[in-house]
């Protein structure tokens, strides 16, 4: 069983991919960060060596795109190496009741949470199945068990990345490739304490616990974790 080397982390630049990036680096990994290009340093979408980490190599990647998803893969390959690992923390919520969804929110949840996904997937996975090696999480949420009211269209494209981790679970069932998703709670980000001021937070799922459970998933010690859909509640 092979140990991973390289990891792709989508959302990077947000609250919780930075501690996901930070997790994988510590621990003396090639990380590569990709987000929006006006959100990585240089806002480029070439690949290119953080300041201050030797490990961390920034990436600007449109995830809506499929041409965009297609050669950032691709210059990934070429300029660092295979793709081991996939974390894409990259996503977004929308609160909205059902008669009162907007298109703009019906587009950017399709695109962030599911268009996002299906692309990475697309060309990433057959790579991992070609080398006989791949971890992938990705993050869904606890609320496509039991959405409260306001969340359905949120949730609704949640539980199609449910449906995708155990659909391509089964098709790399054989090999020493995983895929698993995470549905946490409410995150302790500043974000979140913004929106919520009264809530208690030391009932929430803190960053730094959700990036151990993710590198724990891609150590030789997660792979017989295949499939998984895993809550992560907190105290909530």
């Amino acid at each position: 069983m092979a140990a991973i080397q390289r990891v792709l982390v989508t959302g990077a630049a947000g609250a919780l991919g930075s501690r996901v990036c930070a997790r994988f680096s510590e621990a003396g990994l090639t990380v590569i960060a990709a987000d929006l290009p006006q959100a990585v340093p240089a806002e480029s979408t070439e690949i290119h060596a953080d300041a201050d980490d030797k490990n961390l190599h920034w990436i600007g990647l449109d995830l809506r795109e499929p041409a965009a998803v297609r050669d950032g893969v691709d210059a990934i390959e070429k300029n660092i190496g295979a793709i081991d690992a996939l974390v894409h923390c990259a996503g977004g919520f929308r609160w909205a009741l059902m008669g009162e969804v907007s298109d703009d929110d019906i587009d950017f949840l399709l695109d962030a949470n599911l268009r996002s996904s299906l692309l990475l997937l697309r060309e990433i996975l057959p790579k991992m199945k070609a080398q006989n090696l791949g971890r992938i999480v990705l993050m869904s949420s606890k609320s496509t068990l039991n959405p409260q009211q306001g969340e359905g269209p949120y949730a609704a494209t949640k539980a199609a990345l449910n449906a995708l981790t155990k659909s391509v679970a089964d098709e790399v069932k054989a090999l020493d490739v995983t895929i698993n998703a995470l549905l946490p709670t409410v995150i302790d980000t500043p974000a979140n304490r913004d929106a919520m001021p009264d809530s208690d937070f030391d009932k929430w799922v803190t960053r730094d616990q959700l990036a151990d459970i993710i590198f724990g998933l891609t150590q030789p010690t997660g792979a017989p974790i295949n499939g998984a859909l895993i809550p992560v509640s907190g105290k909530m």
